[in-house]
């Protein structure tokens, strides 16, 4: 039953206009951002060497994740509201149901995270006929899916109080991913989106260096923060869960 009912929770927003709209203004910038910046790679490095596919990935992360926060924010609107008294009604618990809603938000994350990892493959094989993908793979589960996690359970956490708590954090989320602070401003703990450590680590690699090719290491520390932006993500979402089951 639950395998069913998250299919359909899948079907609803894949094949919404909203969704539709999502997915192309992805595909324009992805195409602009890989054909604009991309292309000629980050300062002095290869188009496809891991610190320019990073950089691919911080630009293209806010847009992301801000669409992701918007589609989360259809599970609180009053449609969803009155169609969840519904549902409710049926053997499936409050628990099992923000647990089916944050499912088919994963699931959707990653069929929207294809379309411009995809593109990246494609434009790349075609402009250099280059195709060892394996190094991006490991840094679009560093970069990407940590931060996700994060939104998704803060999102779901901001909606079971108050929906305009959601229509909050979109700008706010956009402007942490766009923005490259650096210095002190933001604590390694504290970047969510990991755009001002990989700012503040590629110029004391990049700049300066004594050899062409500089291999991307990310420290332990950094891992580490990645991982705990997932336990908290968790955190959220267990605790939105748990509120919603007493009540």
């Amino acid at each position: 039953m639950l395998i069913n009912l998250l299919r359909y929770e899948i079907k609803r927003i894949v094949w919404s206009k909203k969704y539709l709209y999502i997915v192309l203004l992805i595909v324009a910038s992805t195409y602009d951002l890989l054909t604009r910046l991309i292309t000629g790679g980050y300062m002095g490095t290869a188009p496809f060497s891991d610190w320019t596919y990073t950089l691919f990935l911080n630009l293209i992360s806010p847009l992301l994740m801000v669409a992701m926060i918007f589609i989360i924010s259809n599970t609180f609107n009053d449609k969803e509201m009155r169609a969840r008294s519904i549902v409710l009604s049926s053997p499936i618990s409050q628990t099992q149901y923000y647990i089916l809603k944050s499912a088919a938000v994963f699931v959707t994350f990653i069929l929207t995270s294809l379309v411009p990892i995809f593109m990246s493959f494609i434009y790349y094989k075609a402009m250099f006929g280059y195709n060892e993908f394996g190094s991006f793979i490991n840094l679009i589960f560093v970069f990407l899916f940590p931060t996700f996690i994060f939104f998704l359970g803060l999102s779901m956490f901001l909606g079971k109080i108050n929906i305009k708590l959601i229509y909050g954090l979109i700008p706010v989320a956009f402007l942490m991913g766009a923005l490259n602070l650096g210095g002190n401003i933001i604590p390694i703990w504290a970047d969510i989106f990991g755009n001002n450590f990989f700012n503040m680590y590629s110029f004391s690699m990049l700049i300066g260096r004594e050899m062409e090719v500089v291999p991307f290491e990310m420290p332990s520390s950094f891992i580490y923060t990645r991982l705990g932006f997932i336990l908290l993500g968790i955190m959220f979402l267990v605790y939105t869960c748990k509120k919603g089951e007493k009540k």
